[in-house]
């Protein structure tokens, strides 16, 4: 195709990039702004964006961007995207051109560079791979098009990002598989320290919140640069590039106070359309109100927001923050190598998601290579929503009365859901089983003495097996499935490592017990009276 051009494109070129896309995607297409002659207008002339043509004489075929405000103004990194050939014009290698064109720009100006493609087909996989793009990430049901999608993450370094890299991230154990993978699949060497034992940010203080005024932003940024060593949230702007490029960008703040003192706040961008938040920013004085903002956000985006999906890159060397986002249902879903500047150094972040919708990521279409990625990020995407299931449950439960949020999010991460079929046993009498039961769902049956007579039935949100947790002593009766049932497991020797760490929680939990099975004991005796005499016969 010696007639085809690959050049800028120029305010002339706008009406002709529009069709494009219209050709491509009808009326309908997710990026509204590609639509917009005054956005694509605006989007020529700045820095934040290359735009590419494709022309062969004075028609437009092709085109294709680069976007560079994906971080902040340092970090040096661009998205590849919204490549587009007119439908007429496809498999002339017009988009292959337009590739070549962004990578030889992408070798001279940035150090990161990904790709976000989408799972419905394998196009944009299949080019990004073939140009050196590797596997990183899979974010679960993050787009709306015409439904809701999912979309891999690929990435690529370039120039001196290899060499700047900062050594031994520490992530905590959630992080290690997609970080080990996506460190293997960009060629560098898998030395990430993992931090087991990494606390929360303290969730329960409380502080005053208000929405961000202009007359806030000096109170905030005296906090921010007294703590510039603690970026821990990497987003594309930040409170420093001030009040108006915030309101252009669309960011919102909630600033927390305390006895009319500002004291922090955390900034977000809310996409309506999409229904998406990005997290931007965390300013705060300490640990305590970085973990009441976030808290605060996740619960507005569930009870106030209309919501679906919420992201946040986070330090790969703060596993403070990646186990708060945990415990607030966070997942890891991408790892960017070499992907943020700090001084004179490049850092690994880590991309974190959470759904507020029905998990479903329905058929997608992967290309082999990004089929383990994806299977790691599912994987710890499903015990997430385990998890969050449990941590709904576990408030109801009388033995975990009293506890915080957070403390219950802690007993939730140790917990595992588990089925059983009417008639399996769940543990026999005498048998010593060291675990305690909740049902989640279905019906119980407990049965004492030889002749395994039933003495009652334990339903959801009842508890079973409360001695041998505490004192690991054996079960004094049979508990079998008298329908089909799920039950939450809590392991003695787990729970015994937790309250080692937050002896709060086992003196909660012990003190607990103790009622439960005091009123247990009540309405059993009379039961176990009249089973004494009828099971000597």
């Amino acid at each position: 195709m010696q007639d085809l051009e690959i050049r800028q494109a120029t305010e002339l070129d706008v009406e002709a990039v529009r069709q494009l896309f219209v050709g491509s995607y009808g009326r309908h297409y997710r990026y509204r702004e590609f639509y917009d002659d005054y956005w694509l207008k605006k989007a020529i002339f700045s820095d934040n964006y290359l735009v590419l043509v494709a022309t062969r004489g004075e028609q437009i075929l092709g085109s294709a961007s680069i976007t560079f405000d994906v971080g902040s103004y340092t970090d040096l990194q661009g998205e590849f995207g919204r490549l587009v050939v007119h439908p007429d014009a496809r498999r002339q290698g017009i988009g292959s051109r337009l590739m070549d064109a962004r990578l030889q720009f992408a070798r001279e100006r940035l150090h990161f560079g990904f790709v976000h493609g989408r799972t419905v087909h394998i196009h944009a996989q299949h080019i990004a791979e073939r140009y050196g793009f590797q596997s990183i990430g899979f974010l679960p049901q993050k787009s709306l098009f015409s439904e809701r999608e999912s979309i891999v993450v690929m990435g690529q370094l370039f120039r001196s990002a290899r060499a700047l890299r900062r050594n031994n991230p520490q992530i905590i154990p959630e992080v290690f598989p997609l970080a080990a993978k996506t460190l293997s699949n960009m060629g560098l060497p898998n030395d990430a320290r993992v931090i087991e034992d990494a606390l929360s940010y303290p969730m329960d203080q409380a502080y005053e919140l208000t929405e961000l005024t202009e007359s806030g932003i000096p109170y905030l940024l005296r906090i921010e640069r007294g703590r510039l060593k603690r970026r821990q949230v990497f987003g594309n702007m930040m409170l420093s590039y001030g009040y108006f490029a915030l309101q252009a960008g669309e960011a919102q703040y909630l600033v927390a106070s305390q006895e009319d003192t500002i004291v922090g706040a955390i900034g977000y961008v809310f996409d309506q359309v999409g229904k998406t938040i990005q997290i931007i920013e965390i300013i705060d004085v300490d640990n305590a109100v970085a973990g009441f903002l976030l808290r605060e956000l996740d619960r507005r985006a569930r009870e106030e927001l209309d919501v679906a999906y919420a992201e946040v890159a986070v330090s790969a060397y703060w596993p403070r923050v990646q186990r708060t986002l945990d415990q607030l249902g966070f997942s890891p879903v991408a790892y960017c190598p070499s992907a943020v500047f700090r001084g004179t150094e490049r850092l690994d972040a880590v991309r974190m998601a959470k759904l507020y919708i029905p998990f479903d990521v329905g058929h997608i279409d992967l290309l082999p290579s990004l089929q383990e990625i994806y299977e790691i990020v599912m994987r710890g995407f499903l015990e997430k929503r385990t998890g969050i299931k449990i941590d709904d449950f576990t408030r109801s439960v009388s033995i975990f009365k009293g506890l915080t949020d957070a403390q219950l999010r802690m007993l939730s991460g140790i917990c595992k859901v588990v089925s059983y079929q009417s008639g399996d046993v769940i543990f026999s009498q005498d048998e010593i089983n060291y675990n305690l039961y909740m049902v989640l769902n279905g019906e119980i049956e407990i049965r004492m003495g030889e002749r395994e007579i039933p003495v009652g039935n334990v339903l959801a949100g009842d508890v079973l097996g409360e001695i041998s947790l505490v004192e690991g002593l054996p079960h004094s009766a049979t508990a079998v499935a008298a329908q089909e049932s799920r039950l939450i497991m809590m392991s003695s020797r787990d729970f015994e490592v937790l309250i080692q760490r937050y002896p709060r929680i086992g003196m909660t939990v012990m003190r607990n017990i103790s009622r439960s099975l005091g009123e247990k004991l009540k309405t059993t005796d009379l039961t176990v009276t009249q089973l004494l005499p009828a099971s000597k016969n």
